[in-house]
């Protein structure tokens, strides 16, 4: 058998081998839904409901560590945070081994957000302070998570170091871009680890405004595949961040931000450090997502990783650098509340 990195699954296949184990009842329709970090497929059954059916992809999580997010997820709906959670297997297994042409990759069912992402354009103050409501829920249920926690760290070498390694050999050509993002990152670097007592705790990971279904004034927060134990900062940093990769206007973008951490002060305090860091680590995740993107070429093709791409990357990060991350927080962010 030729070597293979990424298989396509057949969803009837995975409809009689795979659900054919969940108690929910008969499947009208099984298809791919969408290719990411995983292969998530949309299962519609009989009467109405509907599930997604994630198909991690070979090498990217162990079993160790998708446990480890299914029972966090567990552990958030039992404190009633509003989460998708997954599917129990009728023999109570949570997890499905398939054995793919490219190796091991595990499956797992979870339930459907209600409603739909709210698209950024649209984005109230309202809904992003609701936002920030369900992110405070998520960290404050979860304080009770053990540190050992059974995932990558999200630390500075996962969010800056290694994916600057990634990087710079690709933009070897662009020299002075090179020379730049270097300066940047020890900006930043200094910036956090000189930074007393940054909190740590368990971070969805990936909290930027979407991974979420909206419905009734209600957010549901699904897709906890970048969870880790890290910077409680770096999960708030995310949700601006998104809104500045969209290039949205400055001003745009500090009442998103506004609106969600006042939403997120509402239910749980920040401290004045953790806020400071906010715009520095929002730089970190923009540089996170570039070497994310270099290291996925081989999933999802080499031919969009062209200067066209670089330069629009490096454009978020120059305009964030301008307009806020060596501006005083103050003049942007809400106050801490501790």
């Amino acid at each position: 058998m030729f070597p293979t990195r990424d298989s396509n699954l057949d969803t009837d296949a995975l409809a009689h081998e795979v659900l054919a184990h969940y108690p929910i009842g008969e499947i009208t329709r099984c298809r791919f839904h969408a290719r990411g970090l995983n292969d998530t497929y949309k299962v519609e059954t009989k009467s109405g409901k509907s599930y997604f059916l994630r198909v991690y992809r070979a090498g990217w999580r162990t079993r160790e560590q998708i446990e480890a997010e299914l029972t966090v997820l567990q552990h958030l709906a039992h404190c009633h945070v509003s989460v998708s959670t997954p599917v129990i297997r009728t023999d109570g297994a949570l997890l499905t081994p398939l054995d793919c042409a490219e190796g091991e990759r595990w499956a797992v069912l979870f339930t459907a957000a209600p409603g739909e992402e709210v698209d950024f354009k649209s984005y109230t103050q309202g809904q992003a302070g609701r936002y920030g409501e369900v992110a405070a829920a998520i960290h404050g249920a979860a304080d009770g998570v053990a540190e050992n926690f059974k995932r990558a760290a999200l630390d500075l070498d996962l969010l800056l170091n290694e994916p600057l390694a990634l990087i710079e050999p690709v933009i070897a050509h662009r020299r002075a871009d090179l020379a730049y993002l270097a300066v940047l990152a020890k900006q930043l670097r200094n910036n956090i680890e000189n930074a007393p007592g940054l909190e740590k705790g368990f971070c969805h990971g990936d909290l930027h405004g979407h991974n979420a279904g909206y419905a009734d004034e209600t957010f549901t927060v699904y897709d906890f595949d970048c969870c880790g134990w890290g910077y409680r900062a770096y999960d708030l940093a995310v949700f601006p961040w998104a809104f500045a990769i969209g290039e949205h206007a400055p001003d745009r973008i500090e009442s998103m931000a506004r609106a969600y951490l006042t939403g997120y002060l509402r239910h749980r305090a920040v401290k004045s450090v953790d806020l400071a860091a906010i715009p520095t680590f929002v730089a970190i995740r923009q540089i996170w997502l570039t070497g994310l993107h270099v290291g996925l070429a081989d999933r999802f093709g080499w031919g969009f990783l062209n200067d066209r791409y670089f330069d629009r990357q490096l454009r978020v990060l120059r305009n964030w650098q301008e307009h806020f991350l060596d501006r005083p927080v103050e003049d942007w962010l809400p106050r801490g509340s501790s």
